[in-house]
C-alpha cells in the first residue's frame, strides 16, 4: 500500500474539537485538527500543504524534468500527483491518460494495478481512523449537539473546497477527486442515518440534499416563469431579453465587454457551462448582491440552495481569481444605491415586456 501522508500516527488523542467543548467553551474559533480532516490532504495545493508541515521532494521522483511543470505549478490535487509519478515504474503515455500505473507489489513484483485502487486505500484507511477517533468522541461527549453539528459544518466546508477544485483545476489529477467526493459522501450517510437527533434542521437538509440529490439536478439560473409576454412570442421575447441583458450588464461596467450572448442565456438556461466564465469586473459583494437582487425581484426560479455554486461556476474576477461559493456567501447586500439600482436595471427589459 502507497503511504499517501507522510506524517507520523500519534498516539491516539482526542481531537481540539472535541477538547473545546468539552472545557464548555460555545465561541467560534478556527480548528484544524477533527475527525476526517486529514481528507483535505488529498486535494490541497503545494502551499497549502507546505503549511501543514507537508514538505515533500520533488527530486525523489524519477525524471523530474519530465514532469516539474506540474510540480512548480503547485496545483491543486499535489499529493496525488505527487504519488503518481513516485510510485509509477514506467511512464509511458498512454498510461497517464488511463489511469494505470506499474508499481512493486510487496514481493517486488511490478504488476499493473488502477492508480484508484492504492488512492482508495489510502482514503479508507483515513476514514477508518477518523472513524475511530468519531465514534470515541461521540460516546463521550458531554456535548453532542455542539460538536456534532459543528463537525457537520467543517466537513461541508472542506467538501465544497473539494468541489470547488475539482471544477477550477485544469489538471488530469482532478479527476481523482470524483473518488475523494465518494468517500466524504459516505461519511455524510453515516452522518444521516447516526446523527439525526442531535443535527440543526439547517445541517439536517442540507445533509438530505448531499445523500439524497434532487433527480434534476439545478445547473445554472432558470428565468422565472411569467404569464405571457407583451406582443411577443416566448422564444422571441427569450432571446430579447438574454440580449438587454447582456448589454446591460456590458455598459452598466458589471461584465468585460467581450462577454457573449451564449454565455449569459447558459446562465439563465438551466444548463451545465460549457463556455468560458464570465469575467466579473466589479467586487464579490457586487456579485452576491447582483443574486439577491433577482431574488427579491422573482426574476429567476428557485435554485435549491444552488445559487453561490452557480454564481461561482460561471463567473471569474478580471484578474482570474476564482470565486469560491463560501465567499459568496458570506457577504451581504450591498448598501450602495447607486450599484443596486445598477443591477435592477439590468432586467428593466424583462419588466417592460411582462403584461
Amino acid at each position: 500500500m502507497i503511504e499517501f501522508l507522510p506524517v507520523l500516527d500519534n498516539d491516539f488523542d482526542f481531537s481540539p474539537l472535541f477538547q473545546h467543548f468539552e472545557e464548555g467553551n460555545k465561541d467560534e474559533v478556527e480548528f484544524g485538527v477533527y475527525p476526517f480532516s486529514n481528507f483535505r490532504y488529498f486535494f490541497w495545493d503545494k502551499e497549502r500543504l507546505r503549511t501543514k508541515g507537508l514538505n515533500i521532494d520533488e527530486k525523489k521522483i524519477e525524471r523530474f524534468d519530465m514532469f516539474e511543470k506540474i510540480f512548480t505549478r503547485g496545483d491543486y490535487f499535489y499529493l496525488i500527483a505527487y504519488h503518481y509519478f513516485i510510485n509509477v515504474k514506467e511512464y509511458e503515455f498512454e498510461y497517464k491518460v488511463e489511469g494505470r500505473m506499474k508499481v512493486e507489489n510487496e514481493n517486488g513484483e511490478i504488476t499493473i494495478v488502477s492508480f484508484f485502487e492504492p488512492l482508495y486505500n489510502a482514503l479508507l484507511k483515513e476514514k477508518i481512523k477518523s472513524q475511530t477517533l468519531l465514534r470515541h468522541e461521540y460516546i463521550l461527549s458531554k456535548n453532542k449537539h455542539l460538536y456534532i453539528n459543528k463537525l457537520t459544518e467543517l466537513l461541508f466546508n472542506d467538501y465544497y473546497d473539494l468541489d470547488d477544485a475539482i471544477r477550477k483545476e485544469k489538471n488530469v489529477f482532478a479527476k481523482y477527486g470524483i473518488a475523494i467526493k465518494e468517500v466524504y459522501l459516505e461519511v455524510f450517510r453515516d452522518f444521516y442515518s447516526n446523527f439525526v437527533d442531535y443535527l440543526t434542521t439547517e445541517n439536517f437538509d442540507a445533509l438530505k440534499k448531499l445523500v439524497y440529490p434532487s433527480k434534476k439536478e439545478v445547473q445554472s439560473f432558470k428565468l422565472a416563469p411569467r404569464k405571457n409576454y407583451r406582443n411577443l412570442k416566448d422564444m422571441e421575447a427569450r432571446v430579447q431579453i438574454i440580449d438587454s441583458i447582456k448589454q446591460t450588464l456590458v455598459g452598466r461596467g458589471f461584465v468585460s465587454e467581450i462577454t457573449t450572448f451564449e454565455q449569459i442565456d447558459d446562465l439563465f438556461n438551466n444548463k451545465r457551462r460549457e463556455l468560458s466564465k464570465i469575467i466579473w469586473l466589479k467586487d464579490i459583494t457586487a456579485l452576491a448582491t447582483f443574486y439577491k437582487i433577482m431574488e427579491e425581484d422573482t426574476i429567476v426560479q428557485d435554485s435549491e440552495d444552488e445559487h453561490w455554486k452557480i454564481l461561482s461556476d460561471y463567473f471569474i474576477l478580471e484578474n482570474g481569481s476564482e470565486i469560491s461559493r463560501e465567499e459568496l456567501k458570506k457577504k451581504k447586500k450591498s448598501t450602495n444605491f447607486k450599484m443596486i439600482d445598477d443591477i435592477r436595471s439590468v432586467f428593466n427589459f424583462l419588466k417592460m415586456i411582462v403584461a
